[in-house]
């Protein structure tokens, strides 16, 4: 039966969606379907584990929790500067060993062998403390690794909330009081006089700072660390954990604001976000439905 012509239109419709190898020879193209079918198998659709959905409600709920933490510490950190803490040796001598360390992070050369150093002895602290063993600690100023027998959040997490050479120092700087009067008061020349206990501060500063920098280089740096826990999850996690440390070194030295005010400055903010949520989520279901 004879064909009714077709239109020039029709012929090229029915060229732009003809397969790109329909003029291929048959093994090419036999090979070609074969690698599909390979690739297919190789990646298979991505489905979401039980695991991941517990990581995403938790990181949800530790959301709010970062939002009235950085509320409370701000709110603490006003009231001490409105009164008379930026006027006492702790702050700036804190101030000025954060200055300090951000200088030398930013323009000298890194010390980063001393970072990985503390980074891996981190993890290998924690692994013992959860119970776990430690069968290699490998250490340069490339990188290392600590092999061990367990792992959870708190020993993947822990190197980047944990300012380790600062708690080598305050126990230090403690003991260190216990046989030396560390406000007795020094003259320099020139009329100026300096105490051991500022010079500890300032110590606090260069120590936090590079716990601070070098933690905000390597999450930078996409590590594996993060990885295993979920990265949204595990940052949400180590800024919260990192905003309540420096809220109690904070009430440490402040002396208007102690820790029951920062707790109940967080208990305050707390309630308002438990307030603001339900008329945010009705606003959004008005929008949407």
């Amino acid at each position: 039966m004879p064909r009714k012509p077709s239109s020039p239109k029709a012929d090229d419709l029915v060229a732009r969606r003809a397969p790109a190898n329909r003029r291929l020879p048959r093994a090419k193209r036999e090979k070609m379907l074969a690698s599909r079918t390979t690739s297919a198998v190789l990646h298979p659709p991505r489905t979401v584990s039980l695991r991941q959905i517990y990581q995403w409600i938790a990181w949800i709920l530790l959301l709010p929790a970062c939002l009235i933490t950085t509320r409370a510490l701000a709110s603490g950190f006003m009231d001490s500067m409105g009164q008379s803490f930026w006027q006492t040796p702790a702050f700036w001598f804190f101030a000025l060993g954060l200055i300090l360390w951000t200088i030398a992070f930013l323009w000298l050369p890194r010390p980063v062998w001393l970072y990985v150093w503390a980074h891996e002895m981190t993890h290998a602290i924690f692994t013992i403390l959860c119970g776990g063993k430690v069968r290699c600690f490998h250490v340069t100023s490339k990188g290392g690794h600590v092999l061990t027998d367990k792992n959870n959040v708190l020993i993947a997490l822990s190197p980047y909330f944990i300012p380790l050479y600062t708690l080598i120092l305050v126990p230090l700087c403690l003991l260190l009081g216990t046989c030396f009067d560390l406000t007795m008061r020094f003259a320099l020349p020139g009329g100026f006089g300096f105490r051991p206990l500022w010079g500890i501060f300032l110590l606090i500063g260069l120590t936090w700072g590079f716990h601070l920098t070098f933690t905000l280089w390597m999450i930078a740096k996409d590590q594996p660390d993060l990885r295993i826990n979920g990265v949204f999850f595990s940052t949400t996690l180590i800024y919260l954990v990192n905003a309540f440390l420096l809220a109690f070194l904070l009430t440490a030295a402040a002396p208007e604001l102690s820790v029951g005010d920062f707790l109940r400055n967080w208990g305050h903010f707390a309630g308002e976000v438990a307030q603001a949520i339900p008329a945010a989520w009705r606003g959004l279901r008005s929008a949407f439905i």
